[in-house]
């Protein structure tokens, strides 16, 4: 895991944006529906937006991080092994995802597909944080 480096303000950047611009149009389709301004910034109103954007962020991002997962997951598995390790061996107690932990069994690009998968894993850790936040915010 020490290899592994997360750019957090590069993933959270992108996040944010799309959360943000998902807040601007709420507020832009409830002025279209309801033609009153006061809608727009009733804070009931605003924080039904943000949770609506974190919907939307949730199933879009979900599917993607578990494909993008199961991506490289494949590469690490396929062409990220030294030569002579086979994919049910001793060294990862015949188990493949023991890869993620044993960065000594992978070549430069295995670990490359390493630090994805782990990255992947952590942003779906973050994704099931912000539901179960969001589920106690809502009751």
């Amino acid at each position: 895991m020490r290899n592994t480096i997360i750019e957090w303000p590069k993933l959270f950047r992108y996040s944010l944006l799309f959360v943000f611009i998902s807040v601007f149009m709420s507020a832009i389709l409830l002025f279209g529906f309801t033609r009153d301004w006061r809608v727009i910034f009733d804070l009931n109103v605003q924080l039904i937006a943000i949770n609506l954007a974190f919907i939307a962020v949730i199933y879009i991002s979900f599917p993607l991080l578990i494909v993008r997962f199961c991506y490289y997951f494949y590469q690490l598995v396929a062409h990220g092994r030294k030569e002579g390790i086979s994919l049910f061996c001793y060294q990862t107690l015949f188990n493949p995802i023991n890869f993620l932990f044993r960065p000594s069994l992978l070549t430069y690009e295995g670990l490359t597909h390493r630090r994805r998968c782990v990255i992947s894993i952590v942003l779906l850790l973050a994704l099931y944080t912000s539901i179960f936040v969001m589920s106690d915010m809502i009751t």
